[in-house]
């Protein structure tokens, strides 16, 4: 593509081209252009995510070559990673969404790109819309008005039906809708029938093909190798939706590492529940690869994952309470007390960890002083332990819809404001970040707010 001439195009352009430049790409595809794959965040966001990068994969291997975008509020044009291509030349348009607020952004770009927010405003000269992604799990009803297309749960099941279907949609919208709508899965009818089902991902091992240091986790490759989770906590959507569990064998993910040439981001639920653990790390030990995981439970940690963390330049111990208290954990269904969290912080001081992080949720009905005393116990005693820095992480409450806490009472901003008054007071010698409260209520919102009032709220 020629670069933009005009001074704000060509700012945008240079923009996307900083990103585009630092990614080190591991396989390519090249092809007629007219779909793009879009996720609506910002790079980095994107970037550390590894649906992504597999999507594209995914719809590569059926010869749909997507582009992908990203999601900047200045941006005018929106230009793609790939060819700098702008995304108004595409006729698809296929939206990676997994956070509730970034549904904000999805009606900005569509609103910027001329396209009537509500599906039944759309006639057949405007771009298809399709979203897929986690949000599909547990909240259909923020995506309904405005998708045509709804892929729900895993794409590797249906992806060569989607890519057939598109190729008719490229041809002609109303065909290409009608062929997609026999899919299982996929909705273009509302009143269509659905289930959830968890991919055996044993069958198609999901690994990056892009790393760029703009990652969250830095220059890594992503590679999953659990998708669901058995626990069983109330708060999480994943936990409640993708069951079965399905776990990639060790001797799957020996055969995509035993030449890699990068470090690796784990990604699972939590490395820890992963039935073989000591063979996984058998497996970078021998190969020398440092990797990071995206999470660990308390009961689970052992001295060795710890060791191979820290070798691998891992500063930060990061472990989750969630609860304030026994009994919080207990309403949770946490399945975690205080003595596995001593002992699994006790073991991150003796493999060298100076600096912890501890991730907290506040605002149960159930909470009250006793709890906010016994979480400052806990503290206490963690600050005995020698740690040079110790971080709480403390969010809101979101009661998410297919959990077990759907449908309990938000916290009010006056309460979290309490809270957050209380630890300032209480907790000395430790740092606190706060989840902002308007986010927190954003996404709230996004869980119970009703059909109409969605409609309403996209039509002003």
């Amino acid at each position: 593509m020629r670069r933009p001439r005009k001074s704000d195009d060509f700012k945008e352009y240079s923009y996307v081209k900083k990103f585009s430049d630092s990614e080190i790409r591991l396989n390519s595809i090249n092809g007629n252009r007219g779909v793009a794959l879009i996720f609506p965040n910002n790079y980095t966001v994107a970037a550390s995510s590894l649906s992504w990068s597999w999507v594209q994969q995914l719809f590569w291997e059926y010869n749909i070559p997507v582009e992908r975008y990203f999601y900047e509020k200045w941006f005018k044009k929106f230009y793609s990673i790939e060819s700098f291509t702008p995304l108004d030349e595409n006729k698809v348009f296929l939206f990676s969404f997994h956070f509730e607020p970034d549904i904000e952004n999805i009606v900005d770009i569509l609103k910027k790109q001329g396209i009537p927010i509500l599906k039944n405003q759309r006639n057949e000269n405007h771009p298809t819309i399709i979203i897929g992604g986690a949000i599909t799990f547990f909240n259909l009803e923020l995506v309904k008005p405005i998708a045509d297309v709804i892929v729900i749960g895993d794409l590797e099941d249906k992806v060569e039906q989607i890519s057939e279907g598109i190729n008719i949609l490229l041809k002609d919208k109303e065909s290409g809708l009608k062929f997609l709508d026999k899919i299982d899965n996929v909705i273009v009818n509302e009143q269509k029938n659905y289930t959830l089902s968890n991919f055996d991902i044993s069958k198609k091992l999901p690994a990056s093909h892009i790393i760029t240091r703009f990652s969250e986790f830095g220059e890594k490759r992503l590679i999953e190798i659990g998708r669901g989770c058995i626990r069983r906590c109330k708060f999480c959507v994943m936990g409640n939706t993708k069951k079965p569990v399905k776990f990639v064998k060790p001797e799957l993910i020996k055969d995509l590492l035993k030449d890699e040439k990068y470090p690796i981001g784990i990604i699972s639920a939590t490395i820890t529940d992963y039935p073989w653990l000591d063979e996984l790390l058998d497996i970078l030990e021998y190969y020398e690869i440092k990797f990071s995981v995206s999470s660990m439970r308390a009961d689970g940690i052992t001295k060795r994952l710890l060791r191979l963390l820290k070798e691998s330049g891992q500063n930060t111990y990061t472990i989750a309470p969630e609860g304030i208290s026994q009994k919080i954990r207990d309403v949770m269904l946490k399945d975690l007390n205080e003595e596995e969290l001593l002992t699994a912080l006790e073991m991150g001081r003796m493999e060298d960890f100076s600096n912890v992080k501890l991730y907290y949720i506040v605002g149960f009905d159930e909470e009250d002083n006793e709890d906010f005393n016994e979480l400052k116990s806990f503290i206490d005693k963690v600050k005995k332990l020698g740690y040079k820095s110790i971080t709480l992480s403390i969010n809101p409450l979101i009661p998410k819809k297919n959990t077990p806490f759907y449908g309990r009472k938000f916290i009010n901003e006056r309460r979290y404001n309490e809270i957050r008054k209380w630890m300032y007071e209480n907790l000395k010698g430790v740092k606190l970040h706060f989840e902002s409260y308007k986010l927190s209520k954003k996404q709230n919102l996004y869980n119970n707010i009703s059909l109409e009032e969605l409609i309403n709220l996209f039509s002003k």
